[in-house]
């Protein structure tokens, strides 16, 4: 008996289909629409990104991938470099480009609304790479979303 050679496919995953199995930054939940696990993706990835009012994360970066986001909603601050030393915003219907290896920061800017974001990274394995060490260069969250 031969292998099986299935067809490529055209796949949708609905909203409520998301997995949220996937690495996370904190301050910033990602739910993951495609990744390795389509059997048909070859070299990209795609998730939704949610950070609450006034959250941020800590500073990462994602190895090799690179990373385009579509803001959907809210305002997004993106801060980046060694010690974070650039900044820039983004809103609805805006793209960012973050190159492989930058480390970077997202900041939700609004403390009233969540910010939200489409994502498509340039590999089907999710990098994060969390950077605890360089947290005395981040922005503080303006609300802090720490549980006890």
């Amino acid at each position: 008996m031969g292998a099986t050679h299935s067809t490529p496919q055209v796949r949708v995953v609905h909203s409520d289909q998301y997995d949220s199995d996937t690495p996370q930054t904190p301050g910033l939940f990602r739910e993951v629409a495609f990744d390795g696990r389509n059997p048909d993706a070859a070299h990209l990835s795609a998730f939704r990104s949610t950070v609450k009012p006034g959250a941020a994360t800590g500073p990462h970066h994602h190895g090799d991938q690179e990373t385009v986001l579509y803001i959907v909603s809210g305002t997004a601050r993106f801060r980046w470099g060694d010690k974070l030393e650039n900044a820039a915003e983004a809103g609805p219907g805006d793209f960012v480009f973050v190159p492989a290896h930058i480390v970077h920061q997202e900041i939700n800017a609004s403390t009233e609304s969540e910010t939200v974001w489409a994502v498509i990274r340039s590999g089907v394995d999710p990098i994060v790479v969390n950077l605890p060490e360089l947290d005395e260069y981040a922005e503080p969250a303006a609300v802090d979303y720490t549980h006890p």
